[in-house]
């Protein structure tokens, strides 16, 4: 793939945190990412108009950034998202999101504490580091 403009082969970001810290951190604070979840939507016009404005960086690195915001940045409602959102936002496989999904159906999980103790193989630690984007509508 050929860099874009000003932008050296050399220097590629390979990993979404590379690729966040190449090129978000080369205009504006992380504070101002972390601040401000959004859905992926969202997400997708914010980087967008970052482009328009200049952000420069290859489609891979803007597709690395896209998956860091997704996995790390974007809230999930436990008892609406769809199983490929449960699976990305929880860091979760597959048989998970399918509990989720089935014990959802007979009675809504009322918090943290309740999806922990419900579903197994979830991950406490990392659940509890991204308690602020998990929700329970």
């Amino acid at each position: 793939m050929t860099p874009a403009v000003g932008q050296q082969a050399a220097t590629e970001a390979t990993t979404p945190e590379a690729a966040v810290t190449k090129i978000c951190a080369a205009c504006h604070t992380m504070e101002l990412v972390t601040d401000t979840p959004r859905d992926y939507d969202a997400w997708h016009d914010t980087v967008q108009k970052m482009i328009d404005r200049g952000a420069r960086g290859t489609q891979e690195e803007f597709g690395l950034v896209m998956d860091y915001l997704f996995l790390n940045m974007t809230p999930v409602d436990v008892n609406h998202g769809d199983a490929d959102m449960l699976m990305g936002v929880l860091h979760i496989d597959e048989k998970a999101a399918q509990a989720i999904i089935a014990r959802r159906a007979v009675r809504p999980f009322k918090d943290l504490a309740d999806l922990e103790k419900s579903v197994s193989g979830l991950d406490r630690k990392l659940l509890e580091s991204k308690k602020r984007m998990i929700f329970f509508q």
